[in-house]
């Protein structure tokens, strides 16, 4: 795996964005960084400012997650060890944690 930044948008259960994940990747680590940004629901959507909002925060203030004991992990299995970890997080909005327990429950992860 290599070091570095990856996001991904959180969706409702229309398929429409309502936030930002940010994920820092280390080469080395069994655990991963992430962070979120979600929309207030009175504003109008904006990618940019999600990424940039996520990615401050990954930076400033990150929650971290432990990745699965395999010796190759791949970049899906990365985000669902991270989506798992943001579904049971109760430090994050409440739509955040929607948003990763659909995903997972779209990916056919438990």
């Amino acid at each position: 795996m290599k070091s570095g930044f990856r996001t991904m948008f959180l969706r409702d259960g229309k398929g429409q964005p309502i936030g930002c994940l940010a994920i820092g990747l280390t080469s080395k680590q069994k655990i991963v960084k992430y962070q979120v940004s979600v929309l207030n629901p009175i504003d109008r959507f904006d990618r940019k400012i999600a990424r940039l909002m996520s990615l401050g925060r990954l930076v400033e203030a990150p929650f971290t997650a432990a990745l699965s004991n395999e010796a190759e992990v791949s970049m899906h299995q990365i985000s669902r060890d991270v989506m798992m970890h943001l579904a049971s997080n109760n430090e994050v909005p409440s739509r955040a944690s929607r948003a990763a327990r659909r995903w997972l429950k779209s990916k056919g992860s438990k």
